[in-house]
This record gives C-alpha cells, structure tokens and sequence, in this order.
C-alpha cells in the first residue's frame, strides 16, 4: 500500500480580501469552518495510517487478506470477515487487534460524519479533477456563479493566493460576499495535502536547480571528454574502414569456396546413388572388349573403366534409363540385355520398346539392387 502523506493539513490558501482593508464576517465565519474540516481530514489521515499498519500486521500475524489498499475503508464485507473473526476461536491469537482494527474503522467513519456535518453549513466545493486550474476555477465561480464581468473577477483572483498544483480530489472552495473574495483548498479525497504537494513541488525545484549546476558542470568536463574520444574513435573508423574491405574480400572468397564445395559434395552424393552404363550394339561392344558374351555361359563386364561408362542416371530422383537406336548405332532397337545377367526383367527392370524401335525405356524395379553393382552394360539387338 503506497503510504499516506500525513503532514499539516492545513488550509494552504487563506481568503485574501480583494479590497484592502475590508472584511467580511460571513467568509471569517466560513473559513473556521473550513479549518474545522481541514483538522478533522488530519485525524483521518493519521487514523487510516494506523489502520492501514494493523492491517498488514493482521495479515502478518496469518489473517485473511482483505484486499485493501491505501486509504480505502474496510467496505461491508471486509469487516464482515473480521466480526466474525472476533466472535469465534479461529482469530483468538489476535483478538485484540481485530477490535483494535474495528475500533479505528469506527472512529475514522465517525470523522467523516462530522466533515460532512460541516460541509452542509458551507457552500459545495469544487472537486478537483485531473487538468483543472485553481485560476480557472475561481473565475468561472466569480462570473458565472456571481455574475461579475470578467475584469472585476479577475482583478478579485490576482489579488488572492491561488495554487497552482492541484491534484484530482482536493477541494476548492470559493466564497464571495459584497465585493471580498475568499478561496483555499483542502485535502478532500486525494491521497495527499495540499501542504504535501507544495513542499512536494518546493523540494523539487531546489533538487532541479542543483542538479542542474552539477549537470552543467559534468557536462562541461565530458565535452572536453568526448571530444578527444570522437578524434580517436575517428582514427579507429579509417582502420576498421580498412578492415571491413579485408573482411569483404575473404567472405566473397569463402561464399566462392563454399559453393564450390555444396556443388562438390552434390556430385559426389549424385555419383553415390547413381548407376553408370554403356549401351551399344552387342557386337560392337564384345568386340571391343567391354564385355564377354558367350553363347554358352553368362555375359560379364571386362573392363570397368570410368570413361567406358559416360552415362548414369541418379536413383534418388529417377528410375529410367532411355536409350535411342541411332546413339546404340543400330538402325532399330529389337531387344535389350542388361549385364551382368544377374538381373531379371520384370523382376529387377523392365523394358519398353514401341513398335518402330527407336528407342527404349528401361525402368528399374529393385533400385537397392542396381546401386549396389553401380555399373551395367546395356547390350542392343
């Protein structure tokens, strides 16, 4: 709970009487009054502190939190919650101060009876809210409460204290009684007095005026400072200028070299996964010594040279192997072979051939088998 300014409430702006040495009994009468009120918000204020300082002990002690924050009264419920305490064993441990508690509620409702006793003697005050101006205030009270021209009001308000820093809850009350014109502000419902907030306010310009020669001064000495240290962040800039093209020259270098590498590591894994082979006429390729194909026996690869293999086609990504009758150098593709023969049509590969044997369709089945012997020979015809 934010803790309660509990200083001298008092009311800050006396009526000041706007004609020299003329009185008014009427706004004397009233202002003893409005003293009244101011005292008793100064009770309130110290009771609720205590209050509020039981409460967090209750709570301290194992009570039920109530939920209260700073300057709320216990509402029905909450004190509900501790007559019923107070009656049973549950709260024994802190009987006490539960009645203590009650007690002081008690009490501070009582004050707040006898401010509003008071305030039915006075004329209604204004409740501040956030933005509203004392000055503006006291003008619309004078010209359209009173009906004085706006010349007259405002020669009445510049000669009364007006205050300048109101806050949402405070009270401003205005009095006017043949030509004197009174106005002060009390505390009201805010959480603050107005003494509070003008020392408040006080403090604060001596704290910003000092801190403002101490400023002066550190600012002074970090000029100097960072002058020295833009001269030298300045040298650092041209060498780290040179730096940054080094830099720029080695990252192209490296981007270069790391894709050369991806496309590198791209073969390889291709090369990997694919099935090399040759095809051509049966004879042209017995004859030349690729591959022996007996009448009696089975037909094998003789020399598994790279370069005797310029066609491969990558199993990951495809499944067919075409062949056209003018790159085997036959007139028309009749029928094909694979070897080694170990492979099977229709079990391993099968084969598609059109009518005019132009070319061929070679398409694997069992692509875990291919990859493994990695080379074959496709004879023709």
């Amino acid at each position: 709970m934010r803790k309660v300014i509990v200083g001298l409430v008092l009311i800050l702006l006396v009526a000041m009487f706007s004609c020299g040495p003329k009185e008014s009994p009427t706004i004397s009468g009233q202002m003893k009054e409005v003293q009244k009120i101011a005292k008793l918000e100064k009770q309130i204020n110290e009771k609720q502190e205590k209050l509020n300082q039981m409460i967090r002990q209750y709570v301290k002690d194992g009570g039920k939190d109530l939920g209260l924050v700073v300057d709320q009264s216990l509402g029905p419920e909450q004190r509900a919650v501790l007559e019923k305490k107070l009656q049973s064993e549950e709260g024994i441990g802190y009987k006490d101060l539960i009645s203590d508690i009650l007690k002081q509620q008690k009490d501070i409702e009582d004050l707040k009876v006898q401010i509003q006793d008071l305030e039915k003697k006075l004329p209604t005050p204004v409740l501040v809210n956030r933005g509203d101006r004392h000055f503006d205030i006291a003008m619309n009270y004078l010209t359209k409460e009173k009906g004085l021209d706006e010349a007259t009001a405002k020669k009445l308000v510049y000669q009364t204290n007006i205050m300048d820093e109101l806050v949402p809850g405070f009270k401003v009350w205005n009095f006017y009684d043949n030509g004197v014109y009174g106005t002060f502000v009390t505390q009201g419902d805010a959480a603050v007095s107005p003494y509070g907030v003008i020392q408040a306010a006080k403090k604060k310009l001596v704290t910003e005026k000092n801190e403002a020669i101490s400023q002066k001064e550190v600012l002074q000495k970090e000029k100097t400072t960072l002058l020295e240290q833009v001269a030298e962040l300045e040298k650092k800039r041209d060498q780290l200028n040179q730096d940054v093209i080094l830099l720029q020259q080695e990252r192209e270098e490296l981007v270069k070299r790391l894709a050369e590498t991806r496309e590198l590591s791209e073969e390889l894994q291709s090369k990997l996964n694919s099935v090399f082979y040759r095809a051509g006429e049966r004879k042209s390729l017995v004859d030349s010594g690729l591959v022996k194909d007996p009448v009696f026996g089975s037909a094998k690869i003789l020399n598994f040279a790279e370069n005797n293999f310029p066609d491969r086609i990558d199993l990951r990504t495809s499944d067919t192997m075409s062949l056209t009758a003018e790159k085997c150098g036959v007139p028309s593709i009749k029928k094909v072979r694979i070897v080694p023969t170990t492979f099977k049509v229709d079990e391993d590969f099968s084969v598609v051939i059109p009518a005019d044997g132009s070319k061929a369709e070679i398409k694997i089945l069992n692509k875990d088998k291919f990859r493994a012997e990695r080379t074959v020979v496709i004879l023709v015809n």
